[in-house]
């Protein structure tokens, strides 16, 4: 039922996204925007005072467009650099951070990148099984092209938007997850190794590099 349900809010994403598009598409018309995709960066507010005052009539606003600097340039990127500089942030492994907590829940836990150092990266065993093949390591959808048949799935985490590649990949890595997260429940699906909740994959290892995948230890080693 969770499945479906993702599955079916999912169905809506590329209509949306193909309605914003066009709507970016005219607010660079209208001299509001610099480039059609800018429009996911602007706020609910800002996208309904475009709609409602600068697409009053969109031909006459072609000769102003080139004129100045769009409207809504500086706010644009702005918001793309902020963004840029939180995606490097790394969350905390869990909240709060108590001592009562990390001894009650912390053998339940990831080690976290402080812990995990040498050669073998430490995890949660979500589904059995030992690999030895290069790692892929993929930051998000944008990077889907680069999986190779055979190739260590290495991500942060997945969505039901990553099945396909499970059908290619010899063993699931991921930074966060567990036993009844996605990607195990995927993993044992495809009959495939997974160590997830390594806290530090993406970080420790690179595209190409070959590792072993322990699914029953919980361990990923890089194979020098």
């Amino acid at each position: 039922m969770r499945e479906d349900a993702l599955a079916d809010v999912g169905l809506a994403w590329p209509l949306l996204r193909r309605i914003l598009r066009e709507l970016g598409r005219r607010l660079v018309l209208s001299g509001v925007i610099a480039a059609p995709d800018d429009v996911f960066w602007l706020r609910f507010q800002e996208l309904q005072s475009a709609v409602e005052f600068g697409l009053a009539d969109v031909e006459a606003n072609v000769s102003l467009a080139g004129a100045s600097r769009p409207v809504r340039a500086a706010a644009v990127e702005e918001r793309r650099i902020l963004w840029r500089g939180q995606a490097k942030a790394e969350a905390p492994q869990m909240l709060p951070q108590k001592a009562w907590m990390e001894k009650a829940f912390g053998s339940m836990m990831p080690a976290g990148s402080q812990r995990q150092s040498g050669d073998v990266i430490k995890g949660a065993g979500a589904s059995s099984g030992r690999v030895t093949a290069p790692a892929r390591v993929l930051r998000g959808p944008e990077d889907f092209g680069l999986m190779q048949p055979g190739e260590v799935l290495v991500a942060r985490m997945t969505t039901p938007a990553w099945t396909p590649l499970f059908a290619m990949a010899s063993a699931v890595v991921t930074d966060v997850g567990g036993p009844l997260s996605h990607s195990s429940i995927v993993a044992r699906e495809y009959g495939i190794p997974a160590v997830l909740g390594t806290g530090v994959a993406t970080q420790r290892l690179a595209g190409g590099q070959k590792v072993s995948v322990d699914g029953d230890a919980g361990t990923v080693t890089i194979v020098v």
